[in-house]
């Protein structure tokens, strides 16, 4: 009989032995199921983020590349800009260019036939203008400002008195330029006066009366004397009888 109890009582420790083993393991099971559930979602919220961070940058990569379009855009109509200013460029110089060779052909042609002052100078100024026009490392804009400047000067001679000390005929004496309409010389001696006939290209006696207003003359383009009245004998303009 007491064996039987005891046969009972180890088989009721055998089953609750095992239902211990069978709910560890089921915990067991379970906790590695959560582990498992924890890592999924560590890496779905992972994924998640990179996902996130792969939208983000492919809609920075998509204003960078819009941008780049527009840039492009912007460089190709500044590319097409510069290139027509400069075809519009080569063909003012093309034109340009014997314009201002006829201009220099001119200004030598009115130096020569023009009353014969300051003759080195003049002549030496368009010298210089053919020099620089044969100077490839002058460009076209400073050899046109310097044909300009040229013929400015040129005309600044029309304007008021000058004078120089030249040679005629052997003899020094001082010049007397009227603008550009005449011209008076007299002798360092003040003993003879001469004016040029642009008519017969030469030097003629001028009558004595007039050395003193000549010799004034001289004085105001010097700017040793005040500026006054002259009385000298200036050529009639064609066409005016006397």
């Amino acid at each position: 009989m007491l064996s039987c109890v005891v046969m009972a009582a180890w088989g009721q420790d055998n089953r609750v032995s095992q239902a211990l083993d069978t709910t560890q393991r089921t915990q067991k099971a379970a906790a590695e199921s959560q582990q498992r559930i924890d890592q999924l979602d560590d890496q779905t919220r992972s994924s998640l983020e990179r996902y996130r961070a792969a939208l983000w940058q492919a809609q920075q990569l998509r204003v960078y590349v819009q941008q780049i379009d527009e840039l492009q855009k912007s460089q190709q109509q500044e590319r097409e800009s510069l290139s027509r200013q400069i075809t519009e460029m080569e063909r003012v110089e093309r034109d340009l260019l014997p314009l201002m060779l006829r201009m220099i052909g001119s200004l030598e042609t009115f130096v020569g036939l023009d009353l014969p002052f300051l003759q080195t100078e003049r002549r030496e100024r368009v010298a210089e203008l053919r020099r620089v026009m044969a100077d490839a490392s002058v460009g076209t804009a400073e050899k046109f400002r310097r044909i300009i400047e040229a013929y400015q000067i040129e005309v600044d001679y029309g304007r008021g008195l000058g004078a120089e000390r030249v040679e005629i005929d052997g003899r020094l004496m001082d010049q007397l330029r009227v603008g550009r309409s005449a011209l008076f010389a007299l002798a360092l001696d003040a003993d003879e006066a001469l004016r040029w006939d642009a008519e017969e290209a030469r030097w003629v006696p001028a009558e004595r009366r007039y050395i003193s207003d000549i010799r004034d003359g001289l004085r105001i383009a010097r700017e040793t004397a005040a500026p006054s009245l002259l009385v000298l004998p200036m050529p009639l303009a064609q066409g005016v009888q006397p």
